[in-house]
């Protein structure tokens, strides 16, 4: 009678969260001790642990190789797929896998830059002058699509964060749609946050009136008001120090307790690569100003102050545990 030593789902967890540690390179004596009793003390620990370096060594090829045969490479997609259950805890690392799979496979901003008629790279503030006479200044990796046509003053950010100074002219509305929110105005100087799914939306100068498709409300802002659309909803209004909601013109990342999660998201939009938190550190509230033209720093010091630890896997992904 054939034993079934096929691992369970809680082993492949294990295996996963193992795996990026080692791959990290700095094990103490102790864990590399640890990761040997683990490994030897069942079958099927030993059969997941090989599963997991197989697996990652599939989706870590070079990306000129996985383009060049792309239909073969899908099949390592949805194997990862396969051995990842979506039903794991939060601290499961099967979305490591998952992430790893998406940023050497896919582009994750490839859509959203096939529509755009604005692409900002990495690194840079990009100042541009709109055909009215308005200007946008776009973050890091942003884009937007824009329509001026027929009197039209119509934009699309679809990601990322862009400060706006629009000129008055009589009759015509500027209109910006981030997410679900739309922004409408005539003539100020804006700013919208379209990091993650939520929006947030904040006034510098003149007024701006912010709605959503699925409430009838909406809300008028001020010189120094913030709004935030999140899960389609406008939340309450609040004052706040418009500088630090435009931090990001200066290189950083300004917040003030929010989640480790939340940040790592925003820095994400910065780095070259794809970055991801696991585990219940993610839940712990941070503040601070953050370089967002050198990440690993950001990172660095982020960990620090969580008591965390940084992994730079490959060029592709870097954990946060």
């Amino acid at each position: 009678m054939q034993v079934d030593a096929r691992p369970t789902d809680a082993q492949k967890d294990e295996a996963a969260l193992w795996h990026v540690k080692r791959a990290g390179g700095s094990l103490t004596a102790a864990q590399e001790q640890e990761f040997d009793v683990w490994l030897n003390a069942d079958t099927g620990n030993r059969l997941a642990y090989d599963q997991m370096r197989v697996l990652w060594a599939q989706v870590e090829e070079p990306a000129s190789r996985l383009v060049a045969s792309h239909a073969g490479q899908m099949s390592v997609w949805r194997r990862a797929m396969d051995w990842f259950s979506p039903l794991r805890t939060v601290v499961s690392c099967s979305a490591v896998a998952a992430a790893i799979a998406v940023g050497v496979f896919l582009n994750p901003d490839a859509l959203d830059n096939l529509q755009a008629d604005i692409v900002t790279d990495t690194k840079t503030v990009s100042e541009i002058r709109l055909p009215d006479g308005s200007t946008v200044f776009l973050a890091a990796n942003s884009a937007m699509t824009t329509d001026f046509d027929d009197g039209h003053r119509e934009i699309e950010l679809l990601r990322g964060q862009a400060f706006f100074d629009v000129v008055h002219r009589d009759g015509d509305s500027f209109r910006v749609q981030a997410g679900p929110a739309t922004v409408e105005v005539v003539g100020t100087r804006f700013n919208i946050d379209f990091l993650t799914e939520d929006t947030q939306v904040g006034v510098e100068e003149g007024a701006v009136r912010v709605s959503t498709q699925h409430q009838k409300d909406s809300v008028m802002l001020g010189p120094g008001d913030v709004v935030a659309v999140s899960g389609g909803n406008l939340m309450p209004r609040q004052a706040v120090d418009i500088a630090s909601v435009q931090s990001w013109m200066n290189g950083r990342l300004s917040v003030q307790n929010i989640p480790l999660d939340d940040l790592i998201a925003r820095l994400d939009n910065f780095a070259p690569g794809r970055l991801m938190v696991l585990g219940d550190i993610g839940n712990k509230t941070v503040s601070g100003s953050f370089p967002t033209d050198d990440v690993a720093r950001s990172l660095e010091t982020l960990a620090f102050a969580v008591d965390g630890t940084v992994v730079r896997t490959s060029p592709w992904l870097t954990v946060v545990y």
